[in-house]
């Protein structure tokens, strides 16, 4: 259905017939509650996204070290895995995984796209990745070394002194403990504040939205546990909606709609404890996955080699031993096939779960064929040689090489040692300089700025450490992609940004305020006020009664009718 644009008449479209009166009614009155919400998700989704590109372009490198030894060779583990292909865009995330809210974007021009077909976007992934990766390595090598250079020295030798990372570095964020999301603000006459809490040790998480329009206020607060899900909407009514998804005996009419679906109701039960994670399974398979990157940690075996090389840091000369280890494709072939092992256990543990998932998504996950395909990438590799240059407690340079292809970073130092670094490369004799990093500290001011000269690509921040201030812009090919500027709060259980600023591709978001903050407290709102509604036990007829009931709710409240017009006149604006 929908409205004629000149007469306000109501139109039936094709498929518009009742299939099933209680869904086919109860949609629209759940389409209204929530429509305010959804109006402002993509603006509060691309504002979360630039607060988190924020800080990780501030601290990638760091935040890999800071995870401990495990998790850098994890990303040692997956740059080899990739070598020799655009190997590193499996680590693009640092810097790409927050621009999905550009894609709306004009694509860039195809006669304006990298040498090689690759888009600037990759490229730039690629190496920011790189730098990663690097970092993550010397981090498992300086572990090797013995003597002063040891991962904790490297961790301050290349961030100590970084004011963000200072600022940042108690904040511990567990995403297997307790956490709160919140997202607060203004767009034009819409008020909203959504928090999304989470307890793993309770197994309880709760999701609250308030959305204000023209002085009318909506509410929606759900939440979970190990029995059952709540939810309470007062827009369309004093309900108190329930389903136990323990209770095996549910034999209401929702339980004919998910065996109709081919899902029987008892495998739908357990795969919502599978996904609220009552057994901890998501968190006892990421500590699995930790001891065994800790086992490929030991595999790198760096070594002394007698040579030595000489390095610019801080202005001066530095020479440097150089550290190496070899990595051959017999070694990787072990590291595939043991965290294959790791994953088909864990299938294995919960091959129900994983059926549900596979029938519910069209298509068989074929763990055996993906990793069957990274075995046969490696197929007669070369050796890979990672060299570590350094003089004590300073590393200078951390090269990766095969016998075509070499990159290396340096460390040029600064007012801390990764302040000013450069990547270079020799790809089959093509060489230069991909990406260099270019700091300065002016009081309790620090920017950076990150370049790639080839491909007109410019990213520059700054933090105040006194004042919170922070500040964002990046270019590429001349144009600007987004700008920010916000001030952020840091204290060992809280990070907060609030925004100033925010453009993208030259368009200022319409925010007339915006606040993101992560908390490592979970602020768990359970709805309790209501009607009980057991869902999960009421029969066809009392859904349809239910649904009725809820359109008189909503025809009876002028300010949502109001509302209602007012967002199927902005559908029009857009179609």
């Amino acid at each position: 259905m929908h409205f004629d644009p000149n007469t306000g008449e109501k139109i039936m479209d094709p498929g518009d017939e009742i299939q099933n009166p209680a869904t086919q009614q109860a949609a629209p009155a759940a389409d209204a509650a929530q429509q305010a919400t959804a109006q402002t998700a993509d603006a509060v989704n691309q504002a979360a996204a630039q607060a988190a590109a924020a800080q990780a372009a501030a601290q990638a490198a760091a935040q890999q070290a800071q995870q401990g030894a495990a998790d850098a060779a994890q990303q040692a583990q997956q740059a080899y895995a990739q070598a020799a292909q655009p190997q590193f865009q499996a680590q693009q995330p640092q810097f790409q995984a927050q621009q999905p809210q550009f894609q709306a974007a004009p694509a860039v021009p195809r006669d304006e796209k990298v040498k090689k077909g690759l888009p600037i976007g990759a490229v730039i992934g690629i190496a920011a990745a790189v730098l990663v990766v690097i970092v993550a390595v010397v981090v498992l090598a300086m572990k090797n070394l013995g003597g002063k250079v040891t991962l904790v020295n490297t961790l301050i030798n290349a961030y100590d002194g970084e004011y963000l990372t200072e600022a940042s570095k108690d904040f511990k964020l567990d995403p297997f403990g307790e956490f709160t999301y919140t997202v607060e603000g203004e767009v034009e006459d819409v008020e909203f504040n959504v928090a999304i809490a989470s307890n793993g040790g309770s197994h309880t998480r709760s999701a609250y939205a308030t959305v204000t329009y023209s002085g009318f206020t909506a509410d929606i607060n759900a939440y979970i546990d190990e029995k059952q899900i709540k939810a309470t909407c007062p827009v369309l009514g004093d309900y108190l909606f329930l389903y136990d998804y323990s209770n095996d005996k549910n034999d209401g009419y929702i339980v004919e709609l998910i065996e109709d679906a081919g899902i029987d109701v008892e495998d739908f039960n357990a795969l919502i404890g599978f996904m609220n994670d009552n057994s901890d399974l998501a968190k006892k398979f990421y500590e699995k996955n930790i001891d065994f990157f800790k086992d490929i940690a030991n595999d790198l075996n760096f070594k002394k080699t007698g040579a030595k090389e000489t390095f610019t840091v801080n202005g001066k000369s530095v020479s440097c031993k150089e550290y190496q280890a070899v990595i051959t494709e017999d070694l990787v072939v072990e590291w595939i096939e043991g965290y294959q092992k790791l994953w088909n256990d864990f299938y294995k543990e919960n091959s129900d779960d994983f059926e549900i998932i596979e029938d519910m998504i069209g298509e068989d996950l074929d763990l055996e064929d993906m990793f069957d395909e990274m075995l046969d990438e490696l197929d007669d590799m070369e050796d890979l040689t990672i060299s570590i240059y350094s003089k004590g407690a300073t590393a200078a340079c951390i090269r990766v090489a095969d016998e075509d292809n070499m990159i290396e970073v340096l460390f040029q130092g600064g007012d801390y040692l990764a302040q000013n670094v450069e990547i270079n490369y020799d790809f089959d004799g093509d060489d230069g300089t991909l990406l260099t990093i270019e700091g300065t500290t002016k009081g309790d001011v620090q920017t950076t700025t990150i370049e790639m000269e080839e491909f007109d690509y410019e990213m520059e921040y700054s933090y105040n450490r006194k004042t919170g201030e922070f500040s964002m812009t990046c270019e590429a090919y001349g144009s600007e992609m987004y700008n920010l500027e916000a001030t952020i709060e840091i204290s060992k259980n809280e990070i907060k940004y609030t925004y100033d600023t925010l453009e993208v591709y030259g368009e200022d978001m319409p925010f007339d305020s915006l606040v993101i903050t992560f908390s490592t407290k979970a602020d768990i709102k359970e709805p309790k006020k209501g009607e009980e509604i057991d869902l999960g036990n009421m029969d066809e007829d009392e859904l349809e009664d239910l649904a009725m009931d809820i359109m008189e709710e909503i025809e009876d409240n002028d300010d949502l009718m109001d509302i209602m017009e007012d967002f199927e006149d902005l559908m029009w604006y857009f179609y």
